[in-house]
């Protein structure tokens, strides 16, 4: 039903300022999604692939429908002014009538601080 990304880093964002990416449905229909859970964690470099480090802490994104296209999953630029440099790794999940699906893979975004902070 949906996918996010592959195995690279799909955005750069600065710490500061508004970070959004869309979750789009590559197939079904979005109208039997009953809600939708996004996560971002940091992720680390392992054996030359991106990887979340699960001992570390996530933060909750905001999810926004975009009709029949998927959804826009944020994090305000207050959220991100308080966060370390760095890789992150996004998630979803969502729920259905009959079980809930995990995205079937996590997009990377890198966030960096900006020459003039």
């Amino acid at each position: 039903m949906n996918d996010i990304a592959g195995n690279g880093i799909i955005g750069e964002f600065r710490l500061g300022e508004d970070l959004a990416v869309a979750l789009d449905a590559t197939a079904g229909d979005t109208a039997e999604v009953t809600a939708v859970a996004a996560r971002m964690q940091p992720a680390r470099v392992c054996a030359n692939r991106l990887a979340l480090d699960h001992a570390a802490a996530g933060v909750d994104l905001a999810v926004a429908a975009r009709g029949a296209e998927g959804w826009t999953l944020s994090l305000p630029a207050a959220a991100t002014a308080v966060l370390p440099p760095g890789l992150y790794g996004i998630d979803a999940r969502l729920a259905f009538a009959g079980g809930v699906e995990i995205t079937e893979r996590t997009a990377f975004v890198a966030l960096s601080r900006a020459a003039l902070a």
